[in-house]
């Protein structure tokens, strides 16, 4: 059955587990909220191979404590996972990129934050191959589109995953982009955001939006996990379109404020 909106209002993100593949997450930021419980980091191997082995929580950059705390406004009680693939620079290889997505279905994870993005087409199946098998877990996948202007990246453009930009919107706002393998519009300018050093700090970008959709997909399945990825986006399209007409409740409000640890329990 299709979800009932009406009772996102119950949803919290509690007991849901979302995988957060980027530059790694600060823990003891107050926007992260004590939710991240477990890291992991890609490492190349003296053959030549990329493995995923558990590591320190350390964020170097910012970016991936800012997906963190975007996706806890939607929400709060979620259980975190930081799976770093991308260096001090903001640079990762593709195959690190496939590396992680190939070993996140050996442990359990509900949904999966990608605010980046290939555009290598050599790697563009293998990478699609990567997200069947997640799906076929029923995990989904939600993906930021790039700064590139032209071509596709991956795995953005799969029609098997969630692909978000941004543009002018309130926290609790969306947009459905119809007729466009990026599905949505998620609010991204002039934004802030939790960043490195328990700071935080102003930014545009389809990176910060991207979460912010991942967080409601985790609202949504904390009210029914067994929802799929197929009716998770059926269900945020239909949130796009009622909130778009003016539909509002009041705990939406709360999705506007900047998430601090009171908003969560503390995780186990």
């Amino acid at each position: 059955m299709p979800l009932d909106l009406s009772k996102l209002s119950q949803g919290d993100g509690k007991n849901i587990r979302v995988a957060v593949i980027d530059s790694g997450i600060q823990s003891d930021h107050d926007w992260v909220g004590g939710r991240l419980i477990t890291s992991y980091q890609t490492i190349e191997t003296k053959e030549d191979q990329i493995e995923v082995v558990e590591t320190k929580p350390q964020d170097p950059v910012g970016h991936g404590t800012a997906c963190a705390g975007q996706i806890r406004r939607y929400a709060p009680n979620v259980d975190i996972i930081s799976v770093r693939i991308l260096s001090p620079t903001l640079k990762a290889t593709s195959s690190a990129l496939l590396a992680a997505l190939r070993w996140l279905p050996e442990i359990s994870v509900n949904v999966v934050n990608l605010s980046l993005s290939t555009m290598r087409k050599q790697l563009a199946l293998e990478i699609g191959l990567a997200i069947d098998d997640l799906y076929e877990k029923n995990v989904t996948c939600i993906c930021a589109r790039g700064y590139h202007k032209t071509g596709k990246a991956y795995p953005t453009n799969f029609a098997n995953t969630i692909a978000v930009t941004y543009s002018e919107l309130i926290e609790s706002d969306l947009k459905f982009r119809p007729k466009d393998l990026v599905e949505f519009d998620g609010p991204g300018v002039q934004t802030r955001v939790a960043w490195k050093e328990s700071s935080t700090r102003v930014v545009d970008g389809s990176s910060y939006a991207c979460p912010l959709v991942t967080g409601l997909a985790c609202r949504m399945l904390s009210i029914d996990p067994t929802l799929t990825p197929y009716e998770i986006k059926s269900a945020i399209k239909q949130y796009a379109i009622k909130r778009r007409s003016g539909w509002h409740q009041p705990w939406m409000d709360q999705v506007e404020k900047e998430p601090t640890t009171s908003n969560a329990s503390s995780s186990a």
